[in-house]
């Protein structure tokens, strides 16, 4: 086990597409690109082991999806696809058959599709569920979440479910709460515990500034030659806190945010 500490920039640029009102209709697009750095920090490594002493982090996130609407807007379904690639400097130990170990990077990929349906029961329950089928390494395994929302009021709405993922870099159940409010004009606090939680504040139109803290991570199926030390699996996780800032240009189309 280690700790580290890090900084990351992360640019993102969304395309919004236009929306249109026939039932079944696309509702509204969107692709994202995220580029996440993180700087080489000391490791703490078991007695009287050569291996690496520090550990670095590279991603690229790719995520597009299209929404359909139907039924006078009581159903959502959005349908998508990610990859995202991890290329990370692995502490790892250091053999004579692999003597590069030390020094080499392992490429760590999942590709998924994404379904999410969003159901509005009643007058103040939706329900939400997600499935995202895909390779997680070398491994093909489903991950998803359900959860059902309640609007307290026009400005407030939580939920609760549960998620099957692997989030915090093993594949767990983990239990979910959900909370979108807006305590005044400016201010939004937007959280799915325990993956993510974003508190924003309006400065002007088109800009806001904020708190983010997320966790992203997945359980790796390793084979072949990208085994390190025989292990058939690889678990990583990040926790992150910083300030975020997210910037909207007058076109209406782009979106870029950063954080740290």
């Amino acid at each position: 086990m280690f700790v580290r500490c890090f900084a990351r920039f992360a640019p993102v640029v969304a395309l919004l597409g236009a929306v249109v009102s026939a039932p079944l209709q696309a509702q509204h697009e969107r692709a994202v690109v995220r580029i996440e750095t993180l700087g080489a920090t000391a490791v703490t490594l078991p007695p009287n082991t050569v291996a690496r002493d520090d550990f670095s982090q590279q991603s690229l996130q790719v995520t597009a999806g299209h929404r359909f609407i139907r039924q006078r807007g009581r159903t959502i379904v959005v349908v998508g696809a990610q990859w995202r690639s991890v290329r990370a400097a692995l502490p790892g130990q250091k053999t004579a058959l692999r003597a590069d170990t030390m020094d080499a990077f392992t490429a760590l990929n999942v590709l998924t599709a994404d379904f999410t349906l969003v159901r509005r029961i009643g007058t103040r329950h939706s329900l939400v569920a997600v499935a995202r089928p895909g390779l997680y390494g070398e491994t093909f395994r489903v991950e998803g979440a359900a959860f059902v929302d309640r609007a307290l009021s026009t400005r407030t709405t939580i939920g609760a479910g549960l998620s099957y993922a692997s989030s915090f870099g093993a594949v767990l159940p983990i239990p979910l709460l959900h909370v979108v409010t807006r305590p005044t004009d400016r201010l939004t606090i937007d959280a799915l515990l325990p993956s993510r939680a974003d508190l924003w504040w309006s400065a002007r139109k088109g800009l806001d500034v904020g708190v983010n803290a997320s966790l992203a991570g997945a359980q790796y199926g390793i084979d072949g030659q990208a085994r390190i030390n025989g292990a058939n699996a690889l678990q990583l996780a990040n926790a992150t806190l910083g300030p975020q800032l997210r910037w909207a240009p007058r076109a209406g189309k782009l979106l870029l945010t950063a954080d740290a």
